[in-house]
């Protein structure tokens, strides 16, 4: 896939080298061009090799072959003969920058760098943008929008009113899901400009709806089976996710008066929409929820009043998919108004979900320095761990275990207690799926008996072993491997072939030369004895006895 092939530092020092061949003031027209021919979808099957860009690029009804070098971007061609770098190498290159960073940001940059010229070029674009297009979003600030409001009107609601009008305005008619998705990111959501850290409240609790409102329209839009699209898709959720984040964040920092903490209160309901996107994106929308409760609705009475409602809700629904999303807030913001017995109660008869929100939980209780409700936590997610792990599908068990045991690493640190005890203890409950761990562990602690009782568990045979555990177990104690010599030996003999049957003769050479060792002989000659006994039928088996002077 393309982004996996394309090195983060080659193409942000290539966008450098543009910037620096093409400044913007001289060549606007160049990369404006390249700009729309991007974001319209007029570029297709990209291509990286050796560092060179190839692709298709179609503008005014024919179809150009432009290709971008990345380490020498004057080097470019393009089959619509233009000398220099043309639109359509710079839309090639554009269409390649998105899978590392947003393009926006990267035309931002490529602008005048001074704060006026900046701001002057942002609110030209954005009217700019919406003249093409027929879409009108008021850019005025937070307090005019609200001065223009009838006395009694619902500032917020107007607000959504206006998003929903300029969404309904673009054209999402006839493409993909993961087109839909792009224009929402990189053309719908890219009207609202970010307000800076001086910008008064009402312009920032505007973005932090717009952004919300973004979010939500994008979690409505069914994510494809598995593919390059699906993936972009969840790329482009990721995306506006970090963006909602940070304006929430940058809102929370803003000073309140009695009339913004009555808009904060109004804002709840349109926060709550983000519960009813698709399943899929669960991660991205639990995500958010979560920081918007945790950062910008703090009062305890909201949060009290948000649990109601939302267990309310999820009595409602008659499905578990359609319950979980209701659970999860209700137990998380459960936990924020610490009570813990209720914020449990509710996630505990769902593996997947229990097992993310407990985690979260204990680390969130070991950040904020409450040791024991963090053990607590740990605790709990101790009592369920055998049940969950056989409760999750089976792609998922190695996921499980490695988070119990993450989770109990940090709950060492956190309590500051050495229970090496325990953590094997864990190992052992969680096998087979911890086997790995579990041997790495009884290796580091030259537990060698356990070692070979475990290889034996699993019916690993010697070649199966690594040889550095092998060796450390035969120089601890060469009575231990006899057991896994004598394994290995009849694995091979019940292969029934030539080709095996030399193995296992290898390996009985080794066996006998360990009970030498060992002053253990007659074992050894009452062991052969029987072995022969018992493979008499196999004629190939019993030349090769004979051969290696056996019997």
């Amino acid at each position: 896939m393309l982004q996996t092939m394309l090195s983060q530092e080659v193409m942000t020092k290539a966008a450098q080298r543009l910037m620096k061949l093409l400044p913007y003031k001289k060549h606007s027209d160049v990369i404006k061009r390249a700009w729309q021919l991007y974001r319209t979808g007029h570029v297709y099957n990209v291509t990286v090799e050796n560092d060179v860009l190839k692709g298709k690029v179609t503008d005014r009804g024919h179809t150009y072959e432009p290709s971008f070098r990345l380490k020498q971007a004057a080097g470019s061609s393009c089959s619509c003969t233009t000398v220099g770098l043309c639109p359509h190498n710079v839309a090639l290159f554009l269409y390649a920058y998105n899978q590392i960073d947003v393009v926006g940001n990267l035309i931002r940059q490529w602008k005048e760098p001074t704060a006026k010229q900046k701001h002057a070029r942002q609110k030209h674009a954005k009217q700019k943008h919406a003249k093409q297009n027929n879409i009108q979003v008021s850019q005025q600030p937070a307090e005019q929008r609200e001065k223009d409001m009838p006395p009694n009107g619902n500032i917020i609601e107007a607000w959504w009113d206006s998003f929903e009008k300029a969404y309904r305005r673009i054209p999402l008619y006839n493409i993909t899901e993961e087109e839909q998705m792009r224009r929402l990111v990189h053309f719908f959501f890219e009207m609202f400009e970010r307000p800076t850290a001086k910008k008064p409240f009402l312009d920032h609790l505007y973005y932090v709806h717009a952004s919300l409102f973004t979010f939500m329209k994008m979690t409505r839009i069914p994510q494809q089976p598995w593919s390059y699209s699906a993936m972009m898709q969840e790329r482009h959720v990721n995306q506006i996710v970090q963006s909602v984040q940070q304006a929430i964040k940058d809102l929370a920092k803003k000073p309140r008066t009695k009339l913004h903490e009555q808009l904060i209160y109004a804002s709840i309901p349109y926060a709550r929409n983000i519960l009813s996107g698709e399943l899929t994106y669960f991660t991205q929308i639990l995500d958010v929820y979560k920081t918007i409760w945790n950062n910008l609705f703090t009062d305890p009475s909201y949060r009290e009043e948000e649990c109601n409602w939302a267990i309310k809700k999820l009595n409602e629904k008659e499905t578990v998919e359609q319950k979980i999303p209701f659970i999860a807030a209700a137990s998380y913001v459960s936990f924020l108004l610490e009570n813990d017995h209720r914020a449990y109660q509710l996630i505990e008869p769902f593996p997947y979900l229990a097992t993310e929100h407990i985690i979260d939980f204990m680390h969130t209780s070991f950040a904020k320095k409450q040791i024991q409700r963090g053990a607590e936590w740990f605790h709990r997610l101790e009592k369920n761990m055998e049940s969950y792990l056989h409760s999750l599908h089976m792609t998922d068990r190695d996921w499980f275990v490695r988070t119990v045991l993450s989770a109990h690493s940090q709950y060492s640190i956190a309590t500051k207690s050495d229970e090496t005890e325990r953590y094997e203890q864990l190992l052992q409950k969680l096998l087979p799926y911890s086997f790995y761990m579990y041997i790495d562990y009884l290796f580091d602690e030259q537990k060698w008996k356990k070692l070979t009782e475990l290889y034996m568990l699993e019916k690993a045979n010697v070649d199966m072993i690594p040889p550095y555990h092998l060796k450390s177990v035969e120089q601890a104690d060469r009575s231990l491997a006899l057991p896994l010599y004598h394994q290995t030996i009849m694995y091979y003999i019940e292969q029934k072939n030539r080709s095996a049957y030399e193995q296992a003769i290898k390996h009985l050479r080794k066996l006998r030369a360990h009970y030498r060792a060992l002053k253990q002989m007659p074992r050894w000659e009452a062991y052969i004895i029987k072995l022969a006994e018992q493979t008499k039928r196999l004629r190939a088996f019993q030349d090769l006895l004979r051969k290696g002077k056996f019997i």
